[in-house]
């Protein structure tokens, strides 16, 4: 396996623990144009939480599923 690629936007090396989960990946993490998501549970009732998955960039939603969450527990 290559484990010395480096990134085309910055050309810093990509690491090895992520060319090996990626190993097609041209881009490091920072420069990576894929977008965070974050998993939440949320208890809307008492037996079980559900998860919820939500954009990183999506503040608001993100801040009503911790209100959610705390308010749940």
């Amino acid at each position: 396996m290559n484990t010395t690629r480096t990134c085309e936007e910055c050309g810093n090396p990509i690491p090895a623990a992520r060319l090996e989960i990626l190993p097609d990946t041209t881009t490091c993490v920072k420069h990576s144009q894929v977008k965070k998501h974050f998993v939440m549970p949320v208890y809307s009732h008492k037996t079980a939480p559900e998860m919820v998955v939500i954009e990183g960039d999506d503040v608001e939603s993100i801040r009503l599923a911790n209100r959610a969450n705390e308010r749940g527990r």
